[in-house]
């Protein structure tokens, strides 16, 4: 999955969709709050897809741009809030480790408790994961 993702995202690149991309979280964020919006973007994507298959291969390519087209910002702290953001959420029923979660359960009636659950948790993990990146992803990157 890794693979392929990654040879998706060299298309991309080679045909202008990464930096229209790029262009686009540009217009979602300023320099002063890019770590929180990325957190919150990544966190959202990952709820119903995998971190380290979907997520991690199309957005770690685009921080270097990012920076670059808002005029400002961290590449270290851009990239940790990615981390950060998208992992926090791997617990959703969407996503690879949820599902592998709630497919475990053998009662049905547990497994739809279990994925409300987990569907809670990953969307509350967004908000917490961009509240935690904006605040402290940046003190983080310069130690």
């Amino acid at each position: 999955m890794v693979t392929g993702m990654s040879c998706l995202v060299g298309v991309l690149e080679k045909t202008g969709g990464m930096a229209l991309f790029t262009t686009l979280l540009a217009h979602m964020a300023s320099p002063a709050t890019i770590d929180g919006t990325i957190a919150f973007v990544t966190g959202l994507v990952s709820t119903y897809s995998s971190t380290s298959g979907v997520v991690l291969p199309t957005f770690l390519p685009t921080v270097p741009g990012l920076v670059r087209e808002l005029g400002g910002g961290d590449p270290l702290a851009v990239a940790l809030s990615v981390n950060v953001g998208s992992a926090l959420v791997d617990v959703s029923p969407l996503s690879t480790l949820g599902a592998l979660c709630v497919a475990a359960v053998a009662d049905p009636d547990a497994a739809k408790d279990l994925f409300r659950r987990l569907m809670a948790w990953g969307l509350s993990m967004t908000l917490v994961g961009a509240l935690l990146c904006q605040l402290l992803a940046g003190p983080f990157a310069r130690l």
